[in-house]
């Protein structure tokens, strides 16, 4: 099997790193940077699966290409969400070499744009669930979690290709028939987190604040309304139906989660290169629930830091 990562950020970087285990991968790059990544990258590594504790360092030297003209079973594409309308276009041209494309990033509105480049038939939704983590140039720190990578689309031969070779080097897969509804309430997570960490000066000090994580409860609770509007059944998708729950309960539950030390390391390294992601994320829902009519109170409260962090 042979295998193209689009997009040499921390996910591509990591998925590479595990299927070069058993699978032959090569690395999409831009040329100027062909020499640079060709020497590799440093990984530092806590690897949940075997319950470490610690980081592992290593060096990973993949295999770079600067144009897709070889052959592959299948293309990984893990640009940001912000990247993609720009990325869509050359996939477009490059159908012949691939037997389908796997999308792993988080994105509101991820099928619409897909649809209009890419066929289904040759579309899988692969959610990196297993890890997280971020980059400073050659620098990778990122945790691999004991969690699965999260599939769906229609292209059946991609999803059960990815699902054996995942498998193969050690990665959970669940099939998720329901990945594009799970996609938009997942979407809510990390967009109204830009909000609550500008608003409260960062990571922990928001994680450690009972009554911001109450606020972020009741901004999370507009967004599902924008959720259930466009036709999202949120009384069915996790974490949606979570937040039928008193407002202190899943403030509790949130806080817990936040306060444990692997989520407060992936959100820190993440935030080094993601953040920007996030704030775009925050201003799509913001948007589309003004359209439909909503006040979104909550939510358009963390204008004021978000403004601020973009004027600086």
């Amino acid at each position: 099997m042979k295998y193209l990562i689009y997009g040499a950020g921390t996910i591509g970087i990591t998925y590479a790193w595990l299927l070069s285990q058993k699978y032959e991968v090569d690395i999409l790059v831009k040329p100027e940077r062909l020499i640079e990544i060709s020497k590799g990258f440093h990984l530092n590594v806590k690897d949940l699966r075997k319950h470490s504790a610690k980081y592992e360092s290593l060096l990973f030297s993949p295999n770079c290409v600067t144009e897709i003209a070889a052959q592959y079973d299948g293309v990984f594409v893990c640009v940001n969400r912000c990247e993609l309308k720009d990325v869509l276009p050359s996939l477009a041209k490059h159908q012949q070499f691939t037997k389908y494309f796997a999308f792993l990033q988080n994105n509101w509105n991820i099928k619409t744009e897909i649809e209009l480049f890419l066929p289904k038939e040759k579309t899988v939704i692969a959610f990196p669930s297993s890890v997280g983590g971020g980059r400073n140039n050659n620098d990778v720190e990122v945790i691999v979690f004991d969690e699965a990578t999260r599939l769906g689309g229609e292209c059946q031969i991609g999803i059960n290709d990815l699902s054996k070779s995942l498998n193969q080097v050690g990665i959970k897969t669940y099939y998720d028939k329901e990945i594009y509804n799970w996609l938009k309430v997942h979407y809510l997570q990390q967009s109204i987190t830009a909000g609550a960490v500008l608003e409260n000066g960062g990571f922990l000090p928001f994680a450690q604040n009972y009554k911001a994580i109450k606020k972020m409860v009741k901004a999370f609770r507009e967004g599902i309304e924008v959720c259930r509007i466009q036709g999202v059944p949120t009384n069915k998708i996790f974490p949606a139906k979570l937040f039928k729950l008193p407002v202190f309960l899943v403030a509790h539950t949130m806080q817990k989660m936040f306060l444990d030390i692997n989520t407060i390391e992936m959100v820190n390294n993440h935030m080094k290169k993601g953040l920007p992601e996030w704030i775009a994320g925050y201003k799509e829902i913001l948007q589309d629930g003004i359209k439909a009519g909503l006040p979104m109170t909550v939510w358009k409260s963390y204008h004021i830091s978000i403004d601020k962090y973009l004027e600086n």
